[in-house]
This record gives structure tokens, sequence and C-alpha cells, in this order.
């Protein structure tokens, strides 16, 4: 990393720090309003802690293992290029590959309006072993850009080949709660999901969600938004999300949390994942030379109890 690079991330008062993580380093960004980190292992918003509040994000103490390909459930992982499982090659890990190779800074400053940005990349020609695993060249970016109000992520891929590129997709956010059973997600009545712990079965949302417990569903032409409504920590979530079809909902519940080596036991209680994703019939193209946006906004406000 440049010498330039460097102190215009200090400038934002950021430094960069090593982290247990696969023996990667973090950025860690400390403003009067919020403090942020992000793990160039996968290229997670590992943080976000507005000041005077508990993190907006959550983050398991369990590593996952020392793999390439192992997981640890933190922040906002992002999934790409495909979601799940890959559908012809079991050897492949699941949630694609971004998650599991290290990221570059290659930005650091502040918009106009004051907000900081970082900017981090992640191109298949720098990893001799995403090449083997994914023939098409590409280039990922995610922009950061961090506020007293909360957060944004613009990631965008590029195709580089000369060659159509079929992509499935999520930023898998882990929002971190007081309480999985007394957590609601609101603005996903009326819309239809594919339930995947009820053979897939289609519904219709009916009301909020809650409890936030044993969920593992894909919304299908859902809206751009949602709220997470937290009555522990006295706070509401506001999700909104760009370039996306679907949204995610999933918490293992108690019985499978326990059968992962991934996870603590208790981890399920204090998360819900809420993904902004392109997935099942959703999937797309990106033409060769071309480049899709995925957009994620959160902001944090206190909880009315009178609305």
């Amino acid at each position: 990393m440049n010498g330039r690079l460097m102190q215009e991330l200090e400038v934002l008062g950021g430094e960069i720090r090593p982290a247990s993580l696969k023996k990667c380093d973090e950025i860690l960004i400390e403003q009067p309003g919020y403090r942020a980190a992000i793990a160039l292992w996968g290229g997670h918003l590992e943080s976000f802690v507005p000041t005077g509040q508990e993190d907006l994000l959550f983050q398991s103490e369990n590593l996952g293992g020392e793999g390439r390909f192992s997981r640890r459930h933190f922040g906002v992982p992002v999934c790409w290029p495909w979601f799940g499982a890959h559908e012809t090659q079991s050897d492949l890990p699941n949630h694609g590959l971004a998650r599991y190779f290290r990221w570059e800074l290659i930005e650091a400053g502040r918009f106009k309006n004051g907000d900081v940005k970082i900017v981090i990349r992640l191109a298949s020609e720098d990893h001799p072993l995403i090449e083997e695993m994914w023939p098409q060249a590409f280039e990922l970016r995610q922009v950061f850009r961090f506020s007293s109000k909360g957060f944004r992520i613009n990631f965008s891929a590029a195709n580089l080949s000369d060659q159509p590129m079929v992509i499935s997709e999520a930023l898998h956010t882990y929002f971190h709660v007081s309480d999985n059973t007394t957590t609601e997600v609101h603005g996903l009545e009326g819309v239809m999901y594919v339930d995947k712990f009820d053979d897939n079965r289609q519904t219709e949302q009916m009301g909020a969600i809650s409890p936030c417990d044993t969920l593992d569903r894909v919304y299908e032409s859902a809206p751009d938004g949602c709220q997470i409504v937290d009555p522990g920590l006295q706070r509401k979530l506001v999700v909104s999300t760009e370039g996306s079809q679907n949204t995610v909902l999933w918490n293992p519940g108690k019985k499978l949390a326990k059968k992962r080596t991934d996870m603590e036991d208790e981890d399920y209680r204090h998360f819900v994942c809420v993904e902004a994703a392109n997935a099942l019939d959703d999937v797309y193209k990106i033409p060769a030379g071309g480049i899709h946006q995925l957009k994620l906004k959160v902001r944090h406000k206190p909880l009315d109890l009178e609305d």
C-alpha cells in the first residue's frame, strides 16, 4: 500500500491493523459519531458502531476454522458469483468466491457532503486460484459510505471477459439484535416467499415477521426496503436496497445452530440476516464488458414505542 493512500486514511481517523481472521488486515475508522471496521479478508464490512449504541452488525466469536473456504458469520459477507451451493460443482465453496479472498484498499477520502469514503477491490487476475475456479475475468469493487446516521455499500461487478457472465448474489448482512424472539421485520407484508425450511413451499407473508427464528426464506419481487424493529435495543434499522430482486431472511434457529461447527450455540439469538439478493429464478447476465451494481443502505433510528 502506497504512502499517499495511508496518509489519506489517517486523515479520516483510519488505520490498518493486523486481524486474526485468516491473518489478514482490517481497516478501522474512528469518527466522532461512529466507528467502523472492514475486514480485507472477504471484503466484509465487519462492524459499524454508532456512538453510544451497540453494533448494528453481528460478529460470531467462532472463527470457523483455518481452511480457506471455512466461514465466519459476521458483518456483511459478499456472496458472488453464486448464492448458496454451486448448481453443478459440489466441491466449490458455498456462496461463491468473493468472501474467501483478500481484497485491497484502493481509495480513501470523503464525499462532497463530508461522509467518509472507502473503496476496496478484488480482481480475478490477482488470484491464480480464482482463475482456476472461475474461468471468466472480473473485477469487483465495494464503495463504503459512512456517516453518523449509518452506512451504505455500493457493490459493483465488472465482466472483463468476452462472454456473458451468469450471476446470482447477495449482500448477506448479519444484523445484530438484542433477542431474535422479540425482533420484528416490517415491510414485506403481502410478498410471496419460497420457504426452504418448508420444502420450498411458496407462501404469502402475512403481517410482520416475528419471531425472527428458524428462517430460510427468499422473498420474490421484494420491495426495495424493510425495517428491523428491536424493542430490546430501542432502535429501528431502516434497510434500503437497489439492484436486487429478492430479499432473503435467514436465522438457523436453536436446533440447527447447535449442529453447526462454525457457530456458537446461542449466536442465533442475536442476529437476523436480511439480505439484498438475486437468487433462485432471478439470476442475471452481465454482458461482456458490462457492469452490474447492488446497493445497500442502512440507517438507525430510535424506536418510538408509540408508533
